[in-house]
């Protein structure tokens, strides 16, 4: 398929940001302590698809659904915006840029076409495009706050997605509330962290015996924390 000749500088500055990403996450890992790195290193793509308490059929569908939602939406917006299709469990969170509200809600209305999309969240800033030290200093928060729920003990870590936008981070997984807590609170005590978004599937801590996750058996009992912490 021939490559529209107006989206290759989009493209190409995309493929810039990932590329500071990358570097930032190099660095932050080289940064950490030395238990997270080694938590790090032991969460290969293997052992996190075995781990990921969505079904096989759902991380499929997931993968397509952010495939077609990134595509769709660069192809009707142009080289004006920076926008990022995150979909997890089928609900899917919108970040990054735009020149105006209408091509903001021109990106939802794509999204929300595409086939088994349950739920969206616009979260789309209106402004200028991200340079590279602002995408760069996001996936270095986005890899701290993964590092540090791995490194909890009291919660298993590869059951939340990680997504920082601006500084935000944002959260999604199919968690208990007790889980919830502790990740917002790690996620809000990590440096850098202007605000926590939550986007989560709430599940009883019954259910999530029933999962064999072995993190629920030493687990403390639920604090007294309001619903949707964030």
């Amino acid at each position: 398929m021939m490559e529209r000749t107006e989206n290759r500088p989009a493209a190409t500055r995309r493929g810039a940001w990932r590329l500071a990403g990358l570097l930032a996450g190099v660095l932050a890992v080289t940064q950490l302590q030395g238990c997270f790195v080694l938590g790090a290193a032991a969460v290969g793509t293997t052992a996190y698809v075995a781990t990921d308490r969505r079904t096989a059929g759902s991380i499929v569908e997931d993968n397509t659904i952010g495939l077609k939602a990134d595509n769709q939406i660069a192809s009707a917006l142009g080289p004006d915006a920076n926008v990022r299709a995150v979909s997890y469990n089928q609900q899917v969170l919108l970040v990054g840029q735009v020149p105006n509200d209408a091509d903001k809600q021109r990106a939802e209305q794509i999204v929300r076409g595409i086939p088994n999309v349950k739920a969206v969240l616009n979260e789309i800033d209106i402004g200028p495009l991200a340079d590279l030290n602002r995408s760069a200093t996001d996936t270095l928060i986005t890899t701290k706050v993964r590092a540090r729920l791995i490194d909890a003990h009291d919660i298993f870590g590869n059951a939340f997605k990680v997504t920082t936008s601006n500084s935000v981070v944002y959260l999604m997984g199919i968690v208990t509330q007790r889980e919830a807590d502790r990740a917002v609170q790690i996620a809000r005590d990590t440096t850098g962290v202007s605000k926590v978004v939550t986007m989560f599937n709430i599940i009883s801590e019954q259910q999530l015996q029933e999962m064999g996750n072995p993190q629920v058996q030493n687990a403390p009992p639920n604090e007294p924390r309001g619903n949707n912490p964030a």
